[in-house]
């Protein structure tokens, strides 16, 4: 068996409610890992409609970034590769179109680095 992106489908009892909750969340942690997060907008537009959300961050440094955030309870989706968490129990956030658990979801919202 072949597993690509596991936790990259539908979720299943999701909510806008967690979605909301997690979003605040996930900015908390981009601002202390040092990401200058400006404020959060909810974009309903986006949705993909499988128990994701549409949150775009503004960043200081001017980009947008947009969050496709599940709908479950925050420690159903904030993998951060703590001895107790499986990573397969963890759905994937998208975060410009690419998928990630959370703790790589957050380096991914790096800029791009200039010098490359």
């Amino acid at each position: 068996m072949i597993v690509i992106n596991p936790g990259s489908g539908p979720v299943a009892e999701a909510t806008e409610e967690h979605a909301a909750i997690n979003i605040a969340v996930f900015a908390d942690d981009l601002r202390r890992a040092g990401f200058a997060v400006d404020g959060c907008t909810r974009t309903p537009d986006a949705d993909y409609g499988d128990g994701r959300y549409a949150f775009t961050l503004a960043m200081a440094d001017g980009r947008a970034i947009e969050i496709q955030m599940p709908g479950l309870p925050t420690d159903k989706v904030r993998y951060l590769s703590e001895p107790d968490q499986n990573i397969w129990d963890f759905p994937r956030l998208y975060v410009d179109g690419s998928s990630w658990v959370w703790s790589y979801a957050l380096g991914s919202c790096e800029p791009d680095d200039p010098e490359n």
